[in-house]
């Protein structure tokens, strides 16, 4: 394939993509990869460094959030990156079947951090299993587990906008 014409699939794609993010799902799409960024804002999902009513010690704020950032884009990219495979109205309806699954874990991953989150900030580790602070290595288990329940939680929200998206957009080229 020439330069001109890798050149021009990747200005077709680009087309196709801004054309994605101008319909609502798109929107709420796109914007959902910025969700992880405005939190550490509006601190709506609790996310602080250990002391006092916080519960990462190994892994700092900034982290996490450009983590799940990264995580939100690439399955915003690659989820939209397969839509040849739903262009048919029988495949569409697999999209609506897989995007209610995908918002049904990321409620159940966000769960389980706040669960993790507050056990970890009102030291239940430390009082019921006397784990020692920060000396612990078991707190490194915690802080995995917080990244991936929270990553998860924004990266299957992002999934399931994507999904509705796409029946929005498929449904514009009829």
């Amino acid at each position: 394939m020439s330069a001109s014409n890798k050149g021009t699939v990747v200005l077709g794609e680009l087309k196709d993509f801004l054309g994605f993010l101008q319909g609502m799902w798109g929107i709420l799409a796109g914007v959902s990869v910025l969700f992880p960024l405005s939190n550490s804002l509006a601190k709506v999902i609790p996310l602080k460094e250990w002391g006092p009513g916080g519960a990462l010690l190994n892994f700092s704020p900034q982290l996490v959030t450009i983590v799940t950032t990264l995580v939100a884009l690439f399955v915003i990219l690659a989820t939209f990156g397969q839509r040849d495979a739903f262009r048919t109205r029988t495949k569409r309806r697999v999209l609506q079947q897989q995007a209610w699954p995908s918002f049904v874990v990321a409620i159940l991953a966000l769960i389980i951090y706040v669960g993790i989150y507050s056990l970890v900030a009102n030291g239940f580790f430390m009082s019921q299993f006397g784990w020692g602070y920060e000396t612990d290595p078991r707190w490194l288990l915690t802080d995995v587990l917080l990244l991936l329940s929270y990553s998860i939680f924004f990266a299957l929200m992002t999934r399931a906008f994507v999904l509705l998206g796409m029946l929005e957009y498929f449904g514009k080229e009829e």
